[in-house]
C-alpha cells in the first residue's frame, strides 16, 4: 500500500458508561483498528489512547491527562462515546455543548472532534465548536438518535476510511487501497461504504473555502440531486 508516513494521527477516545446494567464499550472496536491498520501498513500508524469520564470535572482531566509529549507533529483527534441530546452530553451529569466547549477551548489541540452520540453533532454544535475552536478544522457524528451498534459500526468504518482507504478489488486477483486525503474525503466515501450512515444522520461539519461550514451530508445530497 502507498505510505503515507507524511500524515500521522493519534486518536483519544473519551468514553463515559452507556448503562448502568450492561458493559458495553467501544474499546474493543477500536482495539481491532489498531489492529488492521497496523498490519495493512497504510503509513499512518495511528496511536491511540483510552479514557473514561463521567461528569465535566472528569472530562477536563481526561482532557489533560499526559498532553502528548512528543507527539505534537500527529493530527489529533477527540473522539467521545456517551449519549446525547441535540445541545447536550448525557453522562453521570449532563455536559451541555457550551460548558463542552469552554473545556476544550482551554485543552489539547484538537484537529478534529467525532461524537459518537445521538442527537448532538448538529448544526449549531459544529459552528460553536468551529467557530470557537481555533484549531478543530471538522466535527462529525450524528444529528438525530442512532442504535448503539449501527452508530458504533459506522464510527469505525469512517477511521477505517480516514486511517487505511477504501477497499477495492477492481479485478478477480487484484485488490486496491484508495487513499483519503482528508477528513471529508473519508465521510463522503462512507456514504457509498456504508449507505446506513445516510438514515443515521451522519455528517462530518468543515469550513469551507468560502469560510462558510459546510456539511458532508449536503454534499451527498448536492451529489445526488445533480445525477
Amino acid at each position: 500500500m502507498k505510505n503515507r508516513a507524511e500524515a500521522k494521527y493519534i486518536i483519544k477516545l473519551y468514553e463515559a458508561q452507556w448503562d448502568k446494567l450492561h458493559e458495553e464499550s467501544v474499546k474493543p472496536f477500536f482495539a481491532q483498528l489498531k489492529r488492521e491498520a497496523d498490519e495493512d501498513q497504510s503509513g499512518h500508524d495511528p496511536l491511540f489512547s483510552y479514557y473514561v469520564f463521567g461528569t465535566a470535572e472528569g472530562l477536563s482531566a481526561a482532557l489533560n491527562y499526559k498532553l502528548d509529549v512528543g507527539l505534537d507533529s500527529r493530527l489529533k483527534i477527540g473522539y467521545f462515546g456517551v449519549h446525547g441530546q441535540k445541545d447536550k452530553l448525557q453522562a453521570l451529569n449532563d455536559i451541555n455543548r457550551v460548558k463542552l466547549r469552554n473545556i476544550l477551548i482551554k485543552t489539547t489541540n484538537f484537529d478534529g472532534l467525532y461524537f459518537g452520540a445521538c442527537d448532538f453533532a448538529n448544526q449549531k454544535t459544529a459552528e460553536m465548536l468551529l467557530n470557537n475552536i481555533s484549531t478543530c478544522k471538522w466535527v462529525a457524528g450524528f444529528s438525530k438518535w442512532t442504535p448503539w451498534l449501527e452508530g458504533t459500526i459506522c464510527d469505525i468504518m469512517f477511521f477505517r476510511l480516514l486511517l487505511s482507504g477504501r477497499f477495492r478489488r477492481p479485478s478477480h486477483t487484484n485488490t486496491k487501497w484508495d487513499i483519503m486525503m482528508k477528513p471529508e474525503e473519508a465521510a463522503m466515501n462512507l456514504y457509498e461504504v456504508f449507505p446506513m450512515s445516510v438514515d443515521l444522520k451522519f455528517s462530518l461539519f468543515y469550513r469551507g473555502t468560502d469560510g462558510h461550514i459546510r456539511s458532508t451530508r449536503e454534499d451527498w445530497t448536492d451529489r445526488i440531486m445533480a445525477l
